[in-house]
């Protein structure tokens, strides 16, 4: 039987090079409907990794909770944190592990005669580089003492460093911003843009040197990291509770990165599976112009089908030949098309300066449904085949 099936899959191979153009059309169908379902879910898969990527470049990883002030999206907030509210924080709820306070600012950066206009000035506390990853790639981040000390002391992030200093090392040297000097001590890696944010862009001092510098004693936010990720919601509530008693009032919303990816990715999920059914239906396009030409292939073949029964073939042998051309037709197709899809959604990333990520379960699936296109769409004129009369087959002209 394997050898059978062997020879079948042989003269099917032979039988497409002997008809090379129909055969190409005739795999059309199926190739466009892989390549469509394949480039879509890798263009999906590469979403989902850039959106949880530019996520937790703003600090927002599965293992916290953002407190931002402001209840109210649509106005402008009005932060009534503290510094001190971190220990507040972790004194109400013992079940924090630690607390990172950050206030973002702005204002122009001088060095000499250089200006770079309008960057992110974050300010943050020292322990950002173990919870938020805010690490240097030269120089170092400051200490706790210099976050308790107000000292004037920057990390540059890479796109600063590069426009003020060029290939100079820029540690040790010292810029001028809103009219006081600040020692640079390290520059950040590269995170690159959130949207049309460019988060190299950005200067980090510490959260008590901005508040000094924007004249404020607020804070816009806090990252909150439970000791037991099980206990999130538990820590978000008495979080919520504390920040009530000590605030007055509910004038702020607690955000939690799971629930917001989670969503996301449920979003382009539903999305990407949507737009690849629409897509898919080229496969049943494409599996009926397997059936037509398989037909048309019987009706070539007629004689040979009669001299093959008239010599003891049976009819199973002769539905396994064209049942076997049909399903190779629908697997080369297929397996076209997942390397154009596969091509498409590389050179779709690559303008668009994305992650290729392959999802190898819909390579897998995209293979198997087309073998099952070829081999549905083939039973009939297999089943049609091997019902022909052998004396009728010959005598047909």
């Amino acid at each position: 039987m394997i050898n059978f099936i062997l020879e079948s899959i042989k003269q099917a191979v032979r039988s497409l090079g002997a008809n090379k153009v129909r055969s190409f059309l005739t795999m059309l169908g199926v190739i466009i409907g892989i390549f469509s379902v394949i480039t879509l879910v890798t263009i999906g898969e590469g979403a989902k990794t850039f959106i949880t990527s530019q996520i937790q470049n703003l600090g927002a990883g599965y293992d916290s909770f953002i407190v931002v002030a402001g209840k109210d999206q649509s106005v402008p907030p009005n932060p009534k944190f503290i510094y001190s509210d971190i220990s507040y924080l972790k004194a109400r709820v013992p079940e924090i592990k630690d607390v990172v306070a950050i206030t973002p600012g702005t204002g122009d950066i001088f060095y000499g005669k250089k200006k770079f206009k309008s960057p992110i000035i974050v300010g943050i506390t020292a322990n950002s580089p173990e919870l938020l990853h805010i690490e240097p790639t030269a120089g170092r981040f400051f200490s706790q003492a210099e976050v308790d000390g107000r000292k004037k002391v920057a990390l540059l992030g890479p796109t600063i460093a590069k426009d003020l200093f060029g290939a100079l090392d820029p540690i040790g040297e010292r810029i001028k911003i809103r009219g006081n000097k600040y020692l640079i001590i390290g520059i950040t890696k590269s995170v690159g843009s959130i949207g049309p944010i460019d988060i190299d862009k950005r200067v980090v001092i510490p959260v008590t040197t901005a508040q000094n510098m924007m004249g404020t004693n607020n804070i816009l936010r806090f990252n909150i990291f439970p000791k037991d990720l099980d206990k999130m919601e538990e820590v978000k509530e008495k979080t919520r509770l504390a920040l009530i008693r000590r605030l007055g009032n509910d004038d702020f919303r607690i955000m939690t990165s799971k629930g917001l990816l989670d969503a996301v990715n449920n979003i382009l999920t539903a999305l990407t599976g949507f737009v690849s059914g629409i897509a898919a239906i080229s496969l049943l396009v494409g599996g009926i112009g397997i059936m037509n030409i398989m037909l048309v292939a019987v009706n070539e073949r007629i004689r040979e089908i009669g001299i093959r029964k008239a010599i003891g073939a049976k009819r199973s042998d002769i539905a396994i030949q064209f049942l076997v051309e049909s399903t190779i037709i629908s697997l080369i197709g297929g397996l076209l098309g997942i390397f154009f899809g596969i091509l498409g959604g590389f050179l779709i990333m690559f303008f668009i300066k994305g992650e290729l990520v392959i999802a190898y379960w819909a390579v897998f699936l995209a293979t198997t449904v087309s073998a099952a296109v070829g081999i549905f769409f083939g039973v009939y004129p297999a089943v049609r085949a091997s019902r022909l009369d052998p004396v009728e087959a010959l005598r047909y002209e």
